[in-house]
């Protein structure tokens, strides 16, 4: 940690800090020597420090996951859309979900960059990441993005509907439309499903493994459906931060070009259990 932080100082700062490391290492600075390191340049470097352990308790938090577990439910929704219909029992097996949203945060510091069109936000989603960021992101922190089957049981969090809100109002429990002020928010601060999952609907859409197909739901195989082997569109799922309500519901479904980059949306990993 402390070596990260100095490689954020400028040059000439870095090489007094260095060299007086080595003369205190070596035995052979004086007092006077010791203070080589202006007391301005060494409360930087402390604050520097404190910004970057609260980093690391906020990536502790945020990596948070949860254990989904194996259960059958209904997908789709039979007065939904077409491409929601039919509704249709689905088996999935017992899976992890992250907590949150992925955050600029954690995205720059897996990645070494923020593409988001809202920064100077760590706690808010990162967004304006293509499919193959998304899928990049997951499997460099040993997790995967979620089955379009999966990200439904998930975010139902056991409730047989369409909101998993379940009759209260969204406002409690996501960002729209009507409450988010034409922005993406902090992560965790609406309240979660039963599951414990926050941001399942609004804030940004979420990527998930599918390849789109509108028909799709006419043939999907009863246990674990992955999608389609193959296509031109991948699957995005739970809403964003420009909707209202009634485009909310957890059995929407929503595509895009793998490559394609927008302001509103983001993703979450999941991970296999092992079971």
């Amino acid at each position: 940690m402390f070596y990260n932080v100095c490689m954020r100082l400028p040059v000439k700062i870095r090489l007094l800090v260095s060299l007086a490391l080595v003369l205190q290492a070596a035995g052979l600075a004086s007092a006077e020597e010791k203070a080589i390191v202006p007391s301005d340049v060494k409360e930087s470097l402390h604050m520097l420090m404190e910004k970057k352990e609260r980093e690391a308790d906020q990536l502790k938090r945020l990596a948070e996951s949860i254990l989904i577990p194996a259960g059958e439910f209904r997908m789709g929704n039979a007065e939904g859309e077409d491409d929601e219909k039919p509704a249709h029992r689905v088996f999935v097996r017992a899976f992890s979900m992250d907590k949150y949203e992925v955050t600029q945060l954690q995205y720059e510091t897996a990645m070494g960059e923020n593409p988001s069109y809202f920064k100077n936000c760590p706690l808010c989603p990162v967004e304006k990441v293509t499919f193959h960021n998304a899928l990049a992101y997951c499997e460099k922190v040993g997790k995967r993005l979620p089955t379009e089957a999966e990200w439904e049981i998930a975010a139902k969090g056991g409730i047989d509907d369409v909101f998993y809100w379940d009759g209260d109002h969204p406002d409690g429990y996501a960002w729209f439309g009507n409450n988010s002020e034409h922005h993406t928010h902090p992560v965790g601060l609406k309240k979660p499903n039963a599951f414990g999952l926050h941001d399942m609907a609004g804030n940004v859409w979420e990527w998930v493994q599918d390849w789109y197909d509108g028909g799709y739901y006419e043939n999907s195989p009863g246990e674990n459906p992955a999608g389609p082997k193959e296509g031109n569109e991948k699957v995005v799922r739970g809403g964003a931060w420009g909707y209202q309500p009634e485009l909310l519901t957890h059995t929407l479904r929503e595509r895009h070009d793998p490559g394609t980059r927008y302001i509103n949306g983001g993703f979450r990993c999941a991970a296999d259990t092992g079971n």
